[in-house]
């Protein structure tokens, strides 16, 4: 992976257009096309200001390897332990359903406060999806 392939991995993980992100980051939008295409590289200020927006290191965004952010306090880590400890001890449906609910998590966070009076939570909602409780065994249609 190159850093033109991470930029626009990065940028679809927040579920921006590359206009959008080039308005947030005071760019014009072709020097987002033109760094996602390769034509381009970004200045190293620049490169530790997109680092710093999309919340990972400079190695990361470079592609010098796959750690997003090395610096994490050791609570940060400690939770993280616990979590997979209790992921571990779920049976797959359950880890599908937690999975799911960390998607929506991760998509209701990532809308652009701007945004919030025309894209609302309601429309991540409005997705239908089908899931199967374990225990009852009643698919409700969300």
């Amino acid at each position: 992976m190159e850093f033109k392939d991470r930029l626009r991995f990065l940028r679809k993980e927040k579920h921006h257009t590359q206009k959008k992100l080039g308005e947030i980051l005071n760019y014009g939008y072709t020097a987002i096309s033109n760094y996602e295409s390769g034509r381009n590289e970004p200045s190293i200020s620049d490169i530790k200001k997109i680092a710093k927006f999309f919340d990972v290191s400079v190695d990361y965004l470079l592609c010098v390897n796959d750690i997003r952010n090395p610096y994490l306090q050791e609570e940060s880590s400690e939770s993280f332990m616990e979590f997979k400890n209790l992921f571990s001890k779920l049976d797959e449906d359950n880890k599908e359903e937690l999975l799911r609910y960390m998607k929506y998590l991760s998509v209701r966070d990532s809308i652009d406060e701007n945004a919030a009076s025309s894209t609302s939570i309601l429309k991540v909602a409005e997705e239908k999806e089908t899931y199967t409780t374990k225990k009852t065994e009643t698919k409700t249609e969300y």
